[in-house]
């Protein structure tokens, strides 16, 4: 990756030049509360701030060029204060070695001095020793604050490049979770056509019909997130017309969802999952049927439907078993809405046959 010397993000520029701006304001300040030679130190000021701004550019490009980002604490610490260093002295010593020719005459003329050049040699050495030591500390708070600043953006890169991640990935299980309901219910659907066909053959056309339509909604939805409650209520109405076929008088089924609950949304497929898996794992077990019944109530911010069928005897664990279904849509809901949704099971016992329940609370959702 090319790394300009010149930074082209207007950002760092307004950063770096209020610093300037405060370090300037500063600097005049003390000039005239405290130096007699005000110009000198002035013009060298003025000559100090693009030799300040090119070492730490430099630093800059070192930084990125040699990736030392990439560096522990402990190599990080050593390499800013030898660069620190050696910055420092060379803005000192480039800087003075402009402006003291210039002002060279005046300085021996004046008092302090009185023509000694030893005495004057003495001064500027410790000029560049004074010079140096400020420089490389603002060199060094400059490059502190920098690196700050690029730590803090590549972290938020990162959250945001994780946050992507995890949206991709959140997707992909979806998907995953939805395309698993596919093969499960086509399966169980070609078996009721196949006791269609033999037993029934005139309502055989308008089965496959039926069959399509559910299919074609399956493959429709299996890419979002979330439907109307709604059309899931119409797939659930084809999906028993099917079953019913198979089943005839044993499966007694009732639904009872309030008419202002059918706009809200909800996950694909959840609520025709239910009904499959108790249908196969409750009332298709039992020799002479059982009922199942669908109730849905709205809470203030959730809604909650109660799904409850005849099982075999609760103490059967696989009856009790809560199948590929349900962890497919305890799966789905907990991607969707993490801690917002809940899903839970009870099993309940009587003379011969027990209930099982499913009831789940969704956030209250409406589309936009």
């Amino acid at each position: 990756m090319d790394v300009y010397f010149f930074p082209r993000d207007k950002s760092f520029w307004i950063y770096h030049c209020s610093v300037l701006t405060l370090l300037s304001s500063l600097q005049l300040i003390a000039f005239i509360l405290w130096r007699d030679d005000i110009w000198f130190n002035i013009c060298g000021g003025l000559l100090w701030l693009p030799l300040f701004t090119l070492s730490v550019l430099y630093f800059r490009k070192l930084y990125k060029t040699w990736q030392w980002k990439s560096l522990s604490i402990i190599k990080t610490i050593p390499v800013v204060m030898a660069y620190c260093a050696v910055a420092g002295f060379v803005v000192a010593v480039v800087m003075l070695g402009i402006i003291i020719p210039a002002f060279s005459h005046e300085m021996l003329k004046s008092e302090f001095f009185q023509g000694d050049s030893k005495k004057l040699t003495q001064h500027i050495i410790s000029m560049v020793i004074s010079n140096w030591f400020v420089t490389q500390l603002v060199i060094g708070a400059w490059i502190s604050m920098y690196m700050g600043i690029t730590s803090s953006k590549r972290v938020k890169e990162t959250e945001l490049i994780n946050l992507r991640l995890q949206n991709s990935l959140r997707e992909a299980q979806l998907s995953s979770l939805a395309n698993q309901l596919n093969p499960h219910f086509l399966f169980n659907a070609l078996n009721n056509i196949r006791f269609i066909i033999h037993e029934n053959s005139q309502r055989s056309d308008q089965v496959i019909t039926e069959l399509s339509e559910l299919l074609r909604y399956s493959l429709q939805t299996s890419q979002k997130e979330k439907v109307i409650l709604r059309d899931e209520i119409a797939v659930i109405a084809q999906y028993i017309d099917i079953v019913k076929i198979q089943l005839e008088e044993r499966l007694m089924f009732s639904m009872h969802i309030p008419a202002q609950m059918n706009d809200y949304l909800v996950p694909p497929m959840m609520l025709q999952m239910l009904v499959e898996n108790a249908i196969k794992h409750g009332i298709d077990n039992l020799h002479q049927g059982g009922r199942l019944h669908i109730l849905a109530e709205e809470e203030t911010q959730h809604i909650v439907f109660n799904l409850t069928n005849d099982s075999a005897a609760a103490g059967n664990p696989l009856q009790t078993s809560m199948g590929i279904g349900l962890n497919n849509i305890k799966q789905r809901l907990k991607l969707l809405y993490g801690d917002n949704a809940a899903l839970a099971v009870a099993v309940t016992e009587e003379e011969e046959q027990g209930k099982f329940s499913v009831r789940i609370r969704l956030p209250k959702e409406a589309p936009l």
